[in-house]
């Protein structure tokens, strides 16, 4: 009990105070190009500072769509809150852990290489508007098939932030919560969700029959039902109950 108020105490003095600026209203952002497969769902803008994005239709995005160096500024934008990620001090090191099973409070954690998620990670909120979670990944983001990202005491996506150091791929049906900010590329497998923009700082973002939104949006999860995405426990059967409307989930 001792080293868990310890760690709600240190962690409470690590977080900081991150915007994405002009780049919050994206769902989807890249450097390079967008690729989808199947009717992935975006809430929010879309776009990349490259020529190409291809899949929608029959993906969809409820925002605006944006080419070359129209997206200059939002990208930018987006830069400039990885780089500020990166710049914060004090992190908790969470090097050579799983994040599965994991009970996290507000707070800066750090990873020397890659992280891995498999199962839930729990952000543990303390009701504060405040409360932030702030991951620096030094390499990869890998999540496994069916993971999650959950809150407990009132925390929210739009204050989650994963800055990573290459790549980011989201396993088959993630859930997963915060806004992605990747130096390389970001994949996401099969059925994969994110309630965060997803954002490849320095490459493409692959897509396949997926969710994804700004941290502060609901999803249209079928053609009649519009539900908000919250990820405060207990969610995962409700949640993929939901899900099955829009996405087939493979075996």
């Amino acid at each position: 009990m001792l080293i868990l108020l310890c760690l709600f105490f240190y962690a409470s003095f690590t977080c900081a105070t991150i915007t994405l600026g002009s780049a919050a209203t994206f769902g989807v952002l890249s450097a390079a190009t967008v690729t989808n497969t199947g009717p992935t769902n975006i809430n929010g803008d879309l776009g990349t500072t490259g020529t190409s994005i291809t899949g929608f239709p029959p993906g969809t995005f409820s925002g605006t769509e944006f080419f070359s160096t129209s997206a200059t500024t939002q990208l930018n934008d987006a830069i400039a809150a990885y780089n500020a990620i990166s710049q914060l001090s004090g992190a908790i090191s969470l090097t050579g852990l799983n994040l599965g099973n994991q009970v996290l409070p507000p707070g800066t954690y750090k990873f020397a290489s890659s992280a891995f998620l498999t199962g839930t990670l729990t952000l543990a909120g303390t009701g504060s508007v405040s409360d932030a979670w702030y991951f620096q990944i030094g390499s990869t983001l890998i999540t496994a098939s069916d993971s999650i990202v959950v809150f407990t005491g009132g925390g929210l996506a739009c204050n989650v932030y994963w800055q990573v150091g290459s790549s980011a791929t989201l396993g088959t049906r993630t859930h997963f919560a915060g806004n992605i900010l990747a130096a390389a590329s970001v994949t996401m497998t099969t059925g994969a969700v994110s309630k965060g923009g997803v954002f490849a700082l320095g490459a493409a973002v692959t897509l396949d029959t997926n969710m994804a939104a700004t941290s502060t949006t609901s999803y249209t999860t079928s053609a009649t039902s519009t539900s908000s995405y919250t990820t405060e426990q207990p969610v995962p059967k409700k949640f993929k109950a939901r899900l099955k409307k829009a996405i087939t989930y493979s075996s």
